[in-house]
Formats: C-alpha cells, sequence, structure tokens
C-alpha cells in the first residue's frame, strides 16, 4: 500500500506566469520538470506492512526521459508526506525528530505549490535579510548626507518614494547627479547601498502578496528546507519500516529539490547519499531545461540587431547551464 496524497487544482496560487504561452523566445521550464516532479511523488513509501522498500533504480530510470509539456489546468499538486512514529512521547528525541518532519513538508508544499502557479518557486541568491531591507524604509532623519541609499528611498526633493529605486535606476540616477559612467555607477549602487537587481526585486515584492500555503522560498528558507531533510534521512533509532521509508522519502525529496531549480546551485547537503541524489536529478534537470531552450529558440525567426543578440545570449546561457550540469 503506497501512501499518496493528491490534490486537484487544491492550493495553487494563480500567477501571471502559469498562462503564458510557448512562443519560441521564453521557455516556461517549470513544464520541464513536471514529469520527473510527479514520477518522484506518485508512489511514496509508507511504513505499513505491506509496503516493500525499493532500491530505487527504477524511478531514476523513469526520470532520464525526455519531459514532456502538460496542460496547466490538468496539473496534480504532489506533496512530500513522511511517516511519523506512533505512540511516543513528544519531549523526547521523536518529537524534535517529528518537528523536522513537519517544518520539512510544510516548506516542501510551498516549493511545490509555488512552483505549480508558474513562479519561480526557490531564490538561492536571496536571504532573508534583503527581504527585510526591501520592506524596512529608514528614516529620513537617519541620514547625515545624500548617500546611494538615500537616494534609493527619497527624491532630491525629500519625498518618499512609492518602492525603493532598484539596482539599475539607482545606476541610472546616479549617472545624471554626479556624471559617473553607467559601469561605475552600477558598481556603487551595488556595493554602497541595499539597492536590488529589478528581476529580484519584482520576485520579492510577487512573494509579499503571495498567500503563504504557496509562497516561494528565499535562500535562507532553502537551507532551512535542506537541513529538516537532512534531519528526516537521519532516522532515530526505532521501528525499522518507519526508518526506511522516511531515508527514502528523503532521498525522494532531494530528488524533487534538485528538478525545481533551474540554474545551477550547489548541492546545499552535507549526508552523502543526499548530496549525490541532488547532484544526479539537478544536473539531469538543467540539461534538459537547457536543450528545451535550445529547442525552443532555433525555429525562432530573428530580426533586427536586437534579436540577434537576444537569442546569442539565450543560447550561451543554456550551454553555460549544460557545461555546469556535465562537469
Amino acid at each position: 500500500m503506497s501512501s499518496r496524497l493528491q490534490f486537484e487544482g487544491a492550493g495553487v496560487c494563480e500567477s501571471d506566469l502559469s498562462g503564458r504561452p510557448f512562443n519560441g523566445d521564453t521557455v516556461n521550464v517549470a513544464q520541464v520538470s513536471d514529469r520527473e516532479v510527479g514520477k518522484l511523488l506518485d508512489d511514496l513509501p509508507s511504513a505499513h506492512g505491506s509496503q516493500t522498500v525499493r532500491d530505487g533504480r527504477a524511478w531514476k530510470r523513469r526520470l532520464h526521459d525526455p519531459a514532456k509539456r502538460a496542460r496547466r489546468a490538468a496539473r496534480v499538486v504532489r506533496h512530500i508526506r513522511f511517516v511519523y512514529f506512533a505512540h511516543v512521547d513528544d519531549d523526547s528525541m521523536f518529537g524534535d525528530y517529528h518537528h523536522e518532519l513537519v517544518t520539512a513538508e510544510v516548506l516542501m508544499d510551498r516549493v511545490l505549490t509555488a512552483r505549480a502557479s508558474g513562479m519561480k518557486a526557490v531564490h538561492t541568491h536571496l536571504h532573508g535579510e534583503a527581504e527585510e531591507w526591501l520592506f524596512k524604509r529608514p528614516p529620513r532623519g537617519s541620514f547625515q548626507q545624500v548617500t546611494p541609499e538615500y537616494i534609493r528611498w527619497y527624491g532630491r526633493d525629500g519625498a518618499r518614494r512609492g518602492e525603493p529605486m532598484v539596482r539599475e535606476e539607482l545606476a541610472i540616477e546616479l549617472m545624471a547627479e554626479y556624471g559617473y559612467s553607467y559601469s561605475n555607477a552600477l558598481d556603487i549602487a551595488t556595493n554602497n547601498s541595499g539597492a536590488l537587481a529589478r528581476m529580484d526585486q519584482t520576485w520579492l515584492i510577487a512573494r509579499a502578496k503571495t498567500p503563504i500555503y504557496c509562497r516561494p522560498l528565499h535562500a535562507t528558507e532553502f537551507h532551512q528546507l535542506a537541513r529538516t531533510i537532512e534531519a528526516a534521512y537521519h532516522v532515530p533509532v526505532g521501528d525499522t519500516q518507519v526508518t526506511r521509508a522516511n531515508m527514502d522519502i528523503a532521498r525522494r525529496a532531494a530528488a524533487v529539490l534538485g528538478t525545481v531549480l533551474d540554474e545551477y546551485v550547489e548541492t546545499p547537503f552535507h549526508t552523502p547519499a543526499l548530496a549525490e541524489t541532488f547532484q544526479e536529478f539537478h544536473g539531469a534537470h538543467l540539461l534538459r531545461v537547457a536543450h528545451a531552450r535550445l529547442a525552443g529558440l532555433q525555429p525562432m525567426p530573428v530580426t533586427g540587431v536586437l534579436g540577434w543578440f537576444s537569442a546569442k545570449r539565450a543560447r550561451i546561457y543554456a550551454e553555460v547551464q549544460a557545461r555546469l550540469a556535465a562537469r
């Protein structure tokens, strides 16, 4: 008997990316990993006596097949669910272990639901501090002089900006104010203010407006999730079937995490078995993403200099990701 939990259309938050068509220029890479994530979560083990824990080679083989683009309306959001010890004292080591399992499940639910909605489910470079800096406006009187950080929050007339300037806007403002070149202005904006790149700030603002059950993870939460998956893998001494089931589920959780990251990331795991699983599935996923991007770009009509540079940049990006995954 398999502990399979499926929710048809439940807990899926809407995103403008979820309905964006494939046009040859932008590949919705979330669709690339739909099949492998579904296969990983479709037959999770349980602690039932009739469940035999497999060696995992079958599901690894299946996920090396090319992923097929699926209709978003028919997507099923599956969830990671661990097995809990029965009849144990919450004040014992099992209580701490169960707390780690709950944390891992909640964070993985957010990753999978955000992914299903078309959002970038994990941002591995933006930490929680960046979110605090974005939404915590410093008082005007706390600045002794006009600095890049002041310009980021306040205009020349001292009026508060509706949103803090992004890094690119701040660089242009510094160019106009002090006559810097763009490269020097961008360097000053990066190193002397808390300004974020436009895409990063847009992601954080969208994240803040997203319901908590499908809110994507920033880097701090991503590493917390990795720690809890490792904690789930190191099961306390107890029921053998629970131990084997949770070790297998933890490996699958590491594999799923590797298939939802569309840019190369060093493994966040220290346990060799989890690190190896993450690297294997992350590398295979990045190769599929690169091939999908290249396949989508080749028939694209390229007109004008800007179109040529856009296509060239996308191809170079795909090739770099493929090489990082294959090394």
